[in-house]
């Protein structure tokens, strides 16, 4: 019987894993809204976010995507439930460094439904804790 074991350390060359997280909020009035935050216990770096209108509800969505309180990107969805997804455009502060840095989602436009925030995001892998290599 032959000892393979698999290198899953998340320092090996090939390890490149893009991890999703989502969170599905219901649209009360217009500010950011609480349960679609996103943040990360060790570095991480955003790959993407995007946001898709779940229920039918008034008006022409309009969202701000926010980086640590800033503007980061403006997005806006039709009022077509479960059809169209929409993708913040990201061209800076993607790396979250703390556990203070954040994302949040606020409304612009008072708009009435339901949405699915959903964030892409690796680890940087300088910032993992060697526990040795025979982890299986």
């Amino acid at each position: 019987m032959s000892n393979t074991r698999q290198n899953i350390r998340y320092d090996h060359p090939s390890f490149q894993v893009i991890r999703q997280e989502g969170r599905a909020v219901q649209i009360a009035a217009t500010g950011v809204m609480n349960g679609a935050s996103f943040r990360s216990k060790l570095k991480a770096i955003v790959t993407g976010i995007s946001a898709i209108l779940n229920s039918a509800g008034t008006g022409t969505l309009i969202l701000t995507l926010l980086f640590n309180g800033s503007v980061a990107a403006v997005l806006t969805l039709n009022n077509t439930p479960n059809t169209a997804v929409g993708n913040f455009t990201l061209t800076s502060n993607r790396t979250l460094d703390a556990l203070t840095d954040k994302f949040d989602v606020s409304v612009v436009t008072h708009a009435t439904g339901k949405i699915y925030v959903s964030y892409q995001y690796h680890i940087t892998p300088q910032d993992i804790v060697d526990f040795g290599t025979n982890l299986i």
